[in-house]
């Protein structure tokens, strides 16, 4: 038999295993999902420039922008009347009262209203402390009488400056009141209170004097 040959070793080179590089952090989105912890703070900062705005409105609300010198006082500031009387007038269609009242008058509220009948309302503490009203409007009308003085009868007739007027006893009858009505050619005028009748005559004239 003939020799077998062995055929020859072969031995193959096995291939080096590259590891792959380790995973790099990857940048955060611009997308990504709030989380509890931002989501928080940014409420936080949300709210603060809610109120800060809202702050804002209410100082330019109460005092403007800047430094006005005509800008007209706010409401419930000290009273002008006169200041009033001249911002009432623009609009009313008679004369508005503006009564020069003596020591002891004490101006407590002034306002114009242009609803269906113009209105002028003065309001004032007489020498005795005592609430006393002078309305004004074109007339001495029913409804005027009925809101300021109801129920209210002439009790007698005078002349005051010129102007034919007329003593009237009114009010609820658990507080009767006083008053004193007068009219001209296109105003009507009314002074009522709890005060005596001399100084309800005083207010009166002096309205008078202020229209003539």
């Amino acid at each position: 038999m003939g020799r077998m040959h062995d055929a020859p070793e072969t031995t193959s080179a096995s291939p080096e295993r590259n590891e792959p590089p380790a995973p790099q952090p990857q940048p955060k989105s611009a997308y990504e999902l709030p989380t509890k912890k931002n989501t928080v703070l940014r409420n936080m900062v949300w709210a603060l420039a809610l109120t800060m705005a809202v702050v804002v409105v209410i100082g330019i609300g109460f005092f403007g922008v800047g430094s006005d010198l005509e800008r007209e006082p706010l409401e419930n500031s000290e009273l002008d009347v006169s200041a009033s009387a001249e911002r009432a007038q623009r609009t009313a269609p008679f004369t508005v009262a503006v009564p020069e009242v003596g020591d002891g008058w004490t101006e407590r509220s002034a306002r114009f209203t242009d609803g269906g009948s113009p209105r002028w309302i003065i309001q004032y503490s007489d020498p005795q402390e005592q609430l006393v009203t002078l309305t004004q409007e074109t007339e001495v009308s029913a409804p005027m009488l009925s809101s300021a003085l109801p129920g209210s009868s002439v009790v007698e007739e005078l002349t005051i400056d010129g102007a034919e007027c007329s003593v009237l006893s009114g009010g609820p009858q658990d507080a009767p009141q006083q008053g004193i009505s007068c009219e001209g050619e296109d105003f009507g005028l009314l002074v009522h209170g709890d005060a005596d009748r001399a100084e309800l005559e005083q207010l009166a004239e002096a309205a008078l004097t202020s229209i003539g």
